[in-house]
């Protein structure tokens, strides 16, 4: 089963803002490219894109053992589809959905939606803290649980599954599970 969150990551874990100006030019002088990323970067000076490229395997890893976890708790076959992008999931795979989320932390057991401290967490593990990533991973968890409209663990979780799917194909997240 693949996704791409929380991030979630997306949310979770990887928004990227990069502005580029083709050839930048002063009085015939030939400027760097500007990336907004790295005015708010963290750690790291390295641009976004490239922490996302070295940093996502760690939190794909996270998740595969995750899933496999899950898929023995639930007593499921281990080859499963992705369902990140799965419109119409099967009640089992919905239940499978968080049992992932949960057991990455990025659902909250009480509320069944998106624990935002978690989705920050996760953002600034795989951008290096970038604030600009962890305030946009952030509000747009904070949107993925007001799409939430049921009180149903399994069927919240394919809710927040459907609405993390749609962040991180529009940010090319590329995370699965």
């Amino acid at each position: 089963m693949h996704s791409t969150l929380l991030s979630l990551l997306a949310l979770a874990s990887g928004i990227w803002v990069q502005c580029s100006m083709a050839e930048p030019q002063i009085k015939g002088q030939q400027l760097p490219q500007f990336d907004l990323t790295r005015l708010f970067g963290g750690r790291s000076s390295v641009p976004l894109v490239t922490l996302l490229d070295r940093n996502l395997p760690e939190v794909q890893q996270m998740i595969d053992r995750t899933k496999k976890s899950c898929l023995q708790k639930l007593r499921m076959p281990a080859v499963q589809r992705s369902l990140i992008r799965e419109p119409n999931p099967t009640e089992q795979e919905k239940c499978l959905l968080e049992c992932v989320l949960k057991g990455i932390q990025i659902m909250d057991d009480s509320t069944n939606k998106l624990n935002l401290r978690r989705v920050e967490q996760l953002t600034s593990l795989v951008t290096e803290d970038n604030k600009v990533a962890m305030a946009l991973s952030s509000s747009l968890a904070q949107s993925c649980n007001r799409s939430v409209s049921t009180q149903k663990p399994c069927e919240a979780a394919h809710q927040l599954n459907q609405c993390i799917g749609r962040q991180m194909e529009r940010n090319r997240v590329k995370l699965h599970w």
